[in-house]
């Protein structure tokens, strides 16, 4: 993984966190899962609404961008948190969530296109 896609990596979780955090979810575990092609970003939260999760989902289920995938993602975090989690649904490809008890997880998927140039 290059330079780019960790810069990009570590935009999408700060991102992920601001708009938890703004929603009222102070209690979550984020975990990211890196292979070749492919990096995961698993969120688990408790007593999640089903409100918020479509809401996140309608706002991150988006066709990939390359122009912001090019420019666009260097934006985040200089603007507004609705404007910040529409980019961020362009950086991502799929996003799913499975709810247990109280317990949900949100599993985001990105493919990497930034592939090892080291």
């Amino acid at each position: 993984m290059n330079k780019q896609e960790v810069k990009i990596l570590t935009k999408i979780i700060r991102e992920l966190s601001f708009f938890l955090m703004l929603h009222g979810h102070k209690d979550f575990i984020l975990e990211t899962k890196n292979t070749p092609k492919t990096t995961q970003f698993l969120i688990t939260l408790h007593d999640a609404k089903e409100s918020f999760l479509k809401h996140m989902q309608e706002k991150l289920n988006r066709e990939r961008e390359m122009e912001v995938e090019t420019y666009g993602w260097e934006l985040l975090g200089d603007i507004d948190e609705h404007s910040d989690f529409a980019i961020l649904g362009s950086l991502i490809d799929s996003m799913d969530y499975t709810q247990h008890a109280t317990k949900t997880v949100v599993t985001l998927v990105r493919k990497n296109r930034y592939l090892d140039e080291s």
